[in-house]
Parts: structure tokens; sequence; C-alpha cells
């Protein structure tokens, strides 16, 4: 079904390509040709038969107006069949005055038969006509021509001089068809191409048109989603379908000590400048390392690494992640304790293991990218347990790292935590042995507005920053990670 509709709209195309050339062909065959040329021979009747002059003007005076009625017929036409009909009756008469003047002559094998011939290759050869039309025409052209000089003769010399004359008239005819028959392959090949370049058009501005819209729905997305996620999209490795699937995962959860108490002490205002500016630093030191922010549980946060991009080093970009957001609140405590009017603290849990991650929710209204298991549910319990300003982490995360340089762990002792009760689960402070190994590094891009640089391997092993928006990348910056390169 969907051929036969696309052949009868390359077969209106077509036919509207045809009937806007005949169109252009008549005004100038119109306007050009036929009244100039009649009028020029009449010098010819003037010479072969002066007798006949002065009516021979008259007749050839009459293609004067039928060319302006020829003319008033085209601007009238509405379709190609219409303006075969024009076409048709043009032609049919242009051929009659001449077969008059044929007639009047009255000598079988008069010259003037080259009129025809001339009325033909006119007419015939450049006007796309339909085949039962071009048969028609011709027909009517050449077929009075016999009749008349048939009857006009008298004996054989008359005979033998239209025997001549069908030569050049067949041979007119056939340059006639053959030059029908390569103007219409070239007019098909002329489309043809013409709608493979549409074709191809379309097809751009399609693929232009699908861009554009993933390019909309990844900006949406980018402000629903972790960035990691939204260049997990780009790049296919996830979709908004995508199954649920089970991931190794470090989660780390970050909770601000008596936040509820201090809401209902300090201005709102006041309150909210300093979250906001706690959770651009938290966000932006978790979205350097490449940890997933998972969601935000009214003054916590969730997150965690190893998924959807992986990296082998994910449990160490964690606790690493986990200690530059305590120091940048040391570093900032000054502008905390005038908004906050205390010290501001955050306690932090991390813990290690499998979970199930993947999209969750309703897939007709929303979608979430989430991480559900035990070692969420750890995480927000260490959490629980930790003191202010403390990285705790559990036994499975200080074993991944092993003997770090710059980590200090030390032991806080076994716990049975909630949720947990039959397990024994040893807890360890993580924290720099100096000040020296503080993570270094600015993590606003210094190339786009809104890029975060997050740290990333180059070809040859060596630990970089790198902007995920523009992908400008900070080579000479120094990281706790940079002399660890592997």
């Amino acid at each position: 079904m969907e051929l036969t509709k696309t052949q009868d709209e390359i077969e209106a195309i077509r036919e509207q390509d045809r009937f806007k050339e005949t169109k252009a062909i008549l005004r100038v065959i119109a306007n050009r040709m036929a009244m100039p040329l009649y009028m020029l021979f009449w010098v010819a009747d003037i010479l072969y038969v002066p007798h006949l002059k002065w009516e021979f003007l008259a007749v050839r005076s009459l293609i004067i107006p039928n060319c302006f009625l020829v003319l008033w017929l085209t601007k009238k036409a509405k379709n190609f069949l219409h303006i075969q009909w024009v076409a048709s009756y043009f032609v049919i008469t242009l051929a009659l005055a001449i077969n008059y003047m044929i007639f009047r002559i009255d000598i079988a094998e008069t010259p003037y038969y080259a009129g025809l011939n001339l009325v033909a290759l006119g007419s015939l050869s450049f006007i796309p006509w339909k085949r039962y039309a071009f048969l028609l025409v011709t027909g009517l052209v050449f077929g009075p021509f016999y009749l008349i000089t048939l009857l006009q003769a008298n004996n054989s010399d008359s005979l033998k001089g239209i025997a001549i004359n069908s030569f050049f008239i067949g041979s007119t005819i056939l340059i006639l068809f053959l030059i029908r028959f390569f103007n219409e392959r070239l007019r098909v090949k002329e489309l043809n191409t013409r709608l493979e370049l549409h074709g191809e058009i379309a097809s751009r501005n399609k693929i232009i048109e699908e861009k554009t819209k993933q390019a909309i729905q990844l900006t949406e997305l980018s402000r629903q989603f972790s960035p990691q996620i939204v260049e997990a999209i780009k790049e296919g490795r996830v979709t908004l379908q995508n199954e649920i699937h089970r991931s190794e995962l470090c989660a780390m959860f970050v909770d601000i000590v008596n936040s509820t108490e201090r809401l209902n002490r300090i201005d709102k205002d006041d309150f909210q400048r300093v979250m906001a500016e706690f959770m651009d630093d938290a966000m932006k030191v978790m979205l350097k390392y490449d940890i997933t922010i998972d969601k935000f549980l009214g003054d916590g946060i969730l997150s965690f690494s190893n998924d959807p991009i992986k990296h082998h080093d994910y449990v160490e970009r964690v606790v690493s992640a986990a200690l530059e957001i305590q120091q940048r609140i040391r570093d900032k405590q000054s502008f905390y304790e005038e908004f906050w009017l205390a010290e501001f603290q955050v306690r932090i849990g991390i813990s290690k293991g499998f979970a199930s991650v993947g999209f969750y929710g309703s897939k007709r209204y929303f979608h979430s990218y989430t991480a559900l298991g035990p070692v969420v549910n750890m995480a927000s319990r260490i959490c629980d347990v930790a003191e202010p300003g403390e990285v705790l982490v559990s036994n499975k995360v200080k074993a991944a790292l092993g003997k770090e340089d710059d980590i200090l762990f030390e032991v806080r002792g076994k716990y049975n935590l909630k949720g947990f009760e039959n397990d024994i689960i040893k807890l360890y402070k993580a924290s720099y042995k100096d000040s020296a190994s503080k993570a270094k590094g600015e993590l606003d891009c210094p190339e786009c507005d809104d890029g975060i640089l997050y740290v990333d391997q180059d070809t040859k092993g060596i630990y970089i920053l790198k902007c995920r928006s523009c992908g400008h990348i900070c080579e000479d910056e120094e990281m706790e990670f940079q002399k660890r390169a592997s």
C-alpha cells in the first residue's frame, strides 16, 4: 500500500512538472516563434505564388489573434490535461494554415510541406506530450497534407514528388520520436535525482530534528538526573527502558547535624543561604569524583559510585569525596557560623556492596535512577552512628582501599546497626594523615559557565581534571590521585 502511494505521489509530481514546462514552452512559441516566422515567410509567398500573396497574407495574419487566444487559454489551464488540449489545438491550427495554403497552390509536389516540418519540429520536439497526444497531433499535422496532395496528384511525376517529400517527412517524424524518447528519459532522470535530493534533505532534516529533540531531552534530563546518568544515556549505555540490573557500588550518605534544631532557631533566609552553600559545595565535590547523586532526603544526600559509569577506583573516589566535603566545610566555617550561629557539621557514612540499580517509578509519569539494596541502607545506618564532622566507613570499604599513603583509618569499634542486628559491623573513621594530603583543584570549569571538572584518566593513565560539558582538560592541577596514577 505504501509503495502504491509513493508511486502516485511521484506521478503527481511528474504531471505538475510537465504542466509547468508546457505552459512555459507555449508562451515562447506563441510570443516569439509563431507570429514572426509566419509573417516572415510571406516573402516566400510573394516569390513562389505571387497571385495568392494577399490571400496568404490574410491567412498568415489569422495566426496573430490565434496566438493571443492560446496565451489566454494557457493562463487559464489548471492541470496537465488541460494544457495538453491547448497545445494540441495550437499546433493543429498552425498546421491547418499551411495545409490550406498547400490546397490553394494545387501542386502535389509543392515544397510548402517544409512548413509542416517546421511546425512539427518547433512544437512536437519541445512540448512534453503524452504518447497518445503526440501520435494524435502528428497525425493531424501531416494527415491533411497527404489527403490533399494525393487528391491533387494527376501523373507519376506528382506521385514521385510526394514520395520524395515523404522521405523528409518520415525523417522528421523519426527525429521527433527520438527527441521525445530521450527528453522523457532525461525528465525521468532529473525527477528521480530531484526526489533523491529532496529525500536526502528530508532525511537530514529528520536527523537534525531527532538530534535536536534528543538534545532537548538530554537538557531536560540534566535537570533531573546526575550528569553521569545523562552521559550514559547520551552514549547509549543506559535508556529509560532499561531493566533494573545488579551492580557493585560504594554508597555514601551525608547528613547535616542538628538541621531541624537550627531551622527553628535561625532566620529562614539564613538557613536557606547556608543550605545552598553546603549543597553547592557537596554536589560539586561528588561530581568531581564522578559520583552519582541519587537523591536528597531532607537535609541528607544519598550518592553512590561505579554506576552507570564504571571506575576501578570507585571506592577510593567516594572516600576522597567525603573527606574533601568535610575539609571544605572546615575551610568555610567562618561563613557558616555567621549565618548558622553555631558550628556547621555533617556526618558521613560509607558502605560497599551490591544493589539493584536502574530507573524506578512509573514508566508513564515519573522515573528516578536510584539504587536499592542493603548497601544503601547500611550507608544510612553508618551515618547515624558517625560523630559530627566524621567520615565513618565499613570494613569492606577499608579492605577495598588497603594500605593508603594519604588516608588514615582509625578503628571505631563493632556495631549492631539497625536493620543489620544479626551482623557485627566493624567501622573505621577515615581522615587525612596530614594537611598536605588534602585534595586540591578547582571544581568549576574555567572554559564554560555550567561545567564541573571531574577526575578522569588520560591515555597515559595520568589522573586529570576534565569538564563533562565542554571537554576542557586541566592537566596541571595538583590532586591526591595524581601520584597514585597507574
